[in-house]
Formats: C-alpha cells, sequence, structure tokens
C-alpha cells in the first residue's frame, strides 16, 4: 500500500506536533522542525482542521494544538481521515480484484491503527540525529510495522 505524499506529510506534522514541548505552537514552529514548507503546512493545517485532528486558537494567533491526545489518536484513522477529505479518483479495478483490494486496505488500516500518534513520535524521537527527528525519504514507512 501506498499513502500519498501529502498524507505522509500531514502525519509527520502531526509527529512534530506531539513531539513539540508545548501544549501549543505555531504552524511555523511545526513547520521548521518537521521540514515542512510553508506552502505544504498551508494545506496540511486546512486538511487537519477539517478532520477534527487538531485545533487552532480562539485568539487569533498562529497557535495549534491536537485536538485529542495522542496516545489515544491512532494512525490508521490519521490515514483514512486525511484521505477522505482529499478528492481522489476512484482506482480503477477489475471487478474481480475489488474485494482482494479492499481486503488489503483494511487489513493495511488495521495494522496502523496498532499504533497512536505517541507511539509513532517517540519511535521518532528514538531515531534523532543532530538534534532533530530523522523520519527517513517518507515519515510514514519508516513506522509502518513489517
Amino acid at each position: 500500500m501506498q499513502l500519498s505524499l501529502h498524507t505522509d506529510q500531514a502525519v509527520k506534522f502531526l509527529i512534530c506536533m506531539t513531539q513539540h514541548s508545548s501544549g501549543c505552537a505555531s504552524a511555523r514552529d511545526i513547520s521548521d522542525m518537521c521540514g515542512l514548507t510553508a506552502d505544504e503546512v498551508a494545506g496540511i493545517v486546512h486538511d487537519l482542521d477539517r478532520c477534527g485532528l487538531i485545533e487552532r486558537s480562539s485568539d487569533g494567533s498562529d497557535g495549534l494544538r491536537l485536538r485529542h491526545d495522542p496516545a489515544w489518536v491512532r494512525v490508521g484513522d490519521v490515514i483514512r481521515s486525511i484521505e477522505a477529505v482529499r478528492v481522489h479518483p476512484a482506482p480503477a479495478h477489475q471487478p474481480a480484484f475489488t474485494e482482494m483490494f479492499d481486503l488489503a486496505h483494511a487489513a493495511f488500516m488495521a495494522a496502523l491503527n496498532d499504533y497512536s500518534l505517541s507511539d509513532i513520535a517517540g519511535t521518532a524521537a528514538r531515531n534523532v540525529s543532530g538534534g532533530a527527528a530523522s523520519y527517513g525519504a517518507s515519515g510514514v514507512a519508516v513506522m509502518v510495522p513489517s
């Protein structure tokens, strides 16, 4: 199974929010922490807000916070939510393969739901190199169980 770059970056953003020392952080602080551009972050923050995963400060500042305790936020549910708010054309499968792909997708999401944001943030923190978390070429791919 392959995740879109946008979904990968959104999960990376949530991991960085989980690792941030205070409960509220600016989008710029988080983007600097996880190496994302301002343009990437604008779309990510919009989608994470639409999914109900983050909330913006009510005082008009740039502050963001996780809406739920990261120990209770399941990675598969995050990915499913992010993918649901993005517009994707349905893949053209042969009818004979539809059930197989649906089952494979369900198993993939179930495996990801074995992990919370706290779990993968802890994994990323243990991979620290040079003072910044090392996410590899693809942030989620490093953390998907084999």
